[in-house]
Order: C-alpha cells, then sequence, then structure tokens
C-alpha cells in the first residue's frame, strides 16, 4: 500500500486525531468548488480573492505542467480533495482544482499563456470529482501535516511553519508545540523554530517589512530560522524567550522594531537596498558573528557591508590556514593535470607569478619563525 492510500484510507475513518470523519467519501462539481484563500504555500497570509489564489499557483505551483499531464492522460481520481464543507473550499488539492479550472475554461487558458493538450483526453474535464468534505480546518490537519510536512508531498520551510503555528493558534482545536511535532514525526525543536520564525515574519511585516519588495525572487525562509536561535540575534532583536519555547504575537519589544526590519533587510534585502547574504554559508554566519561584536555591528548599520565588519571579528589566522590549504590542494591539482599542458604565454607568465607569490609567502613566513624562535631564547 503506498504512502498516498494509506492516508487517504485513514482520513476517510479519522481526522483531527482519532475522531470520526465529519463527513463520508462524496462527490462534488467540479464548478462548485472554490480555491482556498488562506493556502499555507502562499507566504503572505491570505489571498485577496480567488484569481489571486489561482495566479499565485500557476506561477509558484507548476500548475501548467499538470494541466499538460491531465490533458493528455484524463483526469485519475486517485485522491479525494477535502473540502471545507462551508463554502466549498479545498483545503487539499487546490493545484489539481486550479488545473481542472484551467482546462475547463479557453479564456483562462489565453490569461495565463497555458496551451492545453490538442486534442484534449476525453475525460481530462469532469464535471464531479471525489471529495471528502469537513466541517473544520481542524479536522483535516493531520492528513494534510502527513502528506505535507514530512509525507511523499512535501511544502517548503515556509508552508510547514504557516500550517503549524495555524494548528497551533486554532481557537476550536489547537495544539501545543509537542503534540504537534508527534503528530507531523518530527522534533519539538524543529517546529519550535519554524513557527518561531514565522511569528517573528509576521512582526516584521506588520512593521513594514514587504515580502515583495525581496532583493531574490526564491524566499530562503531558512535564514531567518536558522539565525533566531543563535544568541548574538536574540539579543539584537531582544528575545527573551529560551528558543524551543513558542514566541507569543510580536515578541520583538517596541524599541527594537529598527533592529528587526535593519536584521530582515540584511536577510532578505528591501527595494533598493540589496541582501547582503549572498549564500547561506558562509554569509548567515559571518552576519551572526558580527551582530556579537559592537565595533562590527555598527560598521553594518553605517556601511552595510559585510565583509568589511566580519573583518573586525574573523578569525585571521583560521582565515589564512583556509586559504594556504586550498592553495595546496589548487597547486597540486595543477600538477596532476600538466601533462595535457601545451605551451602558453599567458599561462606561463601566471605560474611565474604564482612563484613569486609562493617564495615571498615562505620568506614571510620563515621570517616569523625566526623571530618567535628569537624571544624564546
Amino acid at each position: 500500500m503506498t504512502d498516498q492510500t494509506e492516508s487517504t484510507q485513514a482520513l476517510g475513518t479519522r481526522v483531527g486525531g482519532g475522531a470520526p470523519a465529519a463527513g463520508a467519501l462524496d462527490r462534488a462539481k467540479v464548478a462548485d468548488l472554490q480555491l482556498d484563500l488562506e493556502n499555507p504555500r502562499h507566504p503572505d497570509g491570505k489571498f485577496d480573492d480567488d484569481f489571486d489564489a489561482l495566479t499565485s499557483l500557476i506561477e509558484g505551483a507548476d500548475v501548467d505542467e499538470l494541466v499538460q499531464a491531465i490533458g493528455n492522460s484524463g483526469w485519475l481520481d486517485y485522491e479525494p480533495l477535502v473540502v471545507l464543507r462551508k463554502g466549498n473550499y479545498v483545503l487539499e488539492g487546490n493545484r489539481r482544482l486550479a488545473a481542472l479550472r484551467l482546462l475547463r475554461d479557453s479564456a483562462l487558458q489565453a490569461e495565463f499563456g497555458i496551451t492545453a493538450p490538442d486534442p484534449l483526453n476525453l475525460g481530462a474535464k469532469p464535471e464531479y470529482v471525489r471529495v471528502l468534505f469537513v466541517d473544520s480546518r481542524a479536522e483535516a490537519r493531520d492528513f494534510i501535516g502527513f502528506k505535507h510536512v514530512n509525507g511523499p508531498h512535501k511544502w517548503d520551510s515556509l508552508a510547514k511553519a504557516k500550517f503549524a503555528w495555524a494548528w497551533i493558534r486554532d481557537p476550536d482545536g489547537g495544539l501545543t508545540l509537542d503534540q504537534i511535532a508527534k503528530r507531523l514525526g518530527d522534533s519539538h525543536n524543529t517546529v519550535a523554530r519554524l513557527v518561531n520564525a514565522f511569528i517573528v515574519l509576521q512582526q516584521a511585516q506588520d512593521l513594514g517589512f514587504d515580502l515583495g519588495a525581496r532583493t531574490k525572487t526564491n524566499f530562503s525562509f531558512s535564514h531567518l530560522y536558522t539565525a533566531l536561535p543563535r544568541p548574538n540575534v536574540r539579543e539584537y532583536l531582544g528575545l527573551v524567550q529560551p528558543p524551543a519555547e513558542l514566541l507569543p504575537d510580536s515578541p520583538v519589544p517596541a524599541d527594537r522594531g529598527e533592529q528587526l526590519l535593519k536584521f530582515m533587510t540584511w536577510l532578505y534585502g528591501q527595494g533598493a537596498q540589496k541582501t547582503i547574504i549572498v549564500s547561506q554559508n558562509p554569509n548567515l554566519n559571518e552576519l551572526i558573528d558580527v551582530l556579537g561584536n559592537t565595533t562590527a555591528r555598527s560598521m553594518l548599520e553605517s556601511d552595510r557591508d559585510l565583509s568589511l565588519a566580519y573583518a573586525q571579528v574573523e578569525d585571521r589566522g583560521r582565515r589564512f590556514a583556509e586559504r594556504l590549504y586550498a592553495l595546496n590542494k589548487a597547486a597540486r591539482g595543477a600538477a596532476e593535470a600538466v601533462s595535457d599542458y601545451e605551451y602558453n604565454v599567458d599561462l606561463h607568465e601566471m605560474a611565474m607569478n604564482i612563484q613569486r607569490s609562493v617564495r615571498n609567502l615562505v620568506t614571510s613566513m620563515t621570517l616569523d619563525k625566526d623571530a618567535k624562535e628569537s624571544e624564546t631564547e
């Protein structure tokens, strides 16, 4: 039995941690089903309207690929859509519903520049699909969490965080961090890191941080949930709770709001101010180290130059050793490949320059060695 079949059968008999399902498997008209305006895939909270939700799915969830698959092979009703009875909102299966919408509407295809297969499979536009109706979001969370958090169709980390946060804060069925971690087959600390980062992201957005104005198209949520447990970051933002404890709403004190916005801009950029994190390794650790040094932090806040600020705290001896190891590795690699070399004046001159640099390096290291030996005599 596959993971998907097991999860579907489990949903048909229980949802919400052992309670009987609110509705048995049923059929619903595709035309009556609505996209979820609170889909965890959406980083900014709720969608403005149905068209906004459809646009986001088409642009960010590879709906075109599903359109081609269904258009060529027909609709395979292998797993029911999970539908909130009140309003017919699809809680699980939004991507499939978006594809069916496109296949049924040539105007929408033209709107989004999607071309359906021609000829279209006769079963590609079903009027009815299998659904499982539930009376609340809480009833569907076990299944959705299994499938998208640690199951066969994982969401990205931001969607996971948003999903877990909504489960905790649900007034009709909220759970603790430990309870959710057990339901999702994850550790308490992992869930805490994700949810706490989402809470801080929400506060930053309330203060004016705009996800849409970030430097990179991809939103690297891992920058935030990796950095927040670190002592230097917590001190800079004024977070007083232990890292594994659930943060309250707006956990960064009001007098640290400016620091929060600076920190988010360093991580992700904001309009004309570009992110200083070119890659998480090593730039994120460099930023964390800088935040723990008063001089380096002031330089970063003033100039936004991470390399210049990090030079104030960097272990220069370690940097020298790392570069010498890299030089040795590169030299050995070049020596092994020299049998394939044919004379080239530029390459020969480069090798001569390297030789001179290495001689100067060895001379400097020898002088330093002699100086230290004379000090001990």
